[in-house]
């Protein structure tokens, strides 16, 4: 049985994971597997170097422990290089000060739940512009 082709879709969407390491593995894992190219960065000052050398960033998750630095604070720095980026906070609860813009997927999320999250954070894209592999 041959392995199912990602959807065209999320070819060449490019996300920098920031978390804490059982987290991280698990979000990286099921979202190379769904299509995403994933870098991982394992604190804030890794964050701001891969934003600043991937000018094209499509989306940020973040963990409320995993940075190594307020998280809101982090936010509020990349986006000063990047405005538009989507950002999404996974905890068990809402940060105080994270903008209002950036949604937050509890802990215990399950694969669905994570993979629509992520997708509708995504800006809209022509499939056709998706690169082939």
């Amino acid at each position: 049985m041959s392995a199912q082709r990602p959807d065209p879709s999320t070819e060449g969407r490019r996300i920098v994971i920031c978390d804490y390491n059982a987290l991280l593995l698990s979000v990286t894992g099921l979202l190379r597997m769904s299509g995403y190219c994933v870098f991982q960065a394992y604190d804030a000052m890794a964050v701001r170097e891969l934003c600043g050398q991937l000018p094209d960033i499509d989306l940020l998750i973040l963990n409320t422990t995993g940075a190594g630095v307020d998280s809101a604070t982090l936010v509020r720095d990349i986006r000063e290089a990047h405005p538009a980026l989507s950002v999404l906070h996974i905890g068990n609860w809402e940060l105080d000060g994270m903008p209002e813009d950036v949604p937050t997927l509890s802990e215990s999320f399950t694969a669905p739940q994570l993979l629509t999250t992520v997708a509708g954070l995504l800006p809209a894209r022509e499939i056709a512009d998706a690169p082939l592999r």
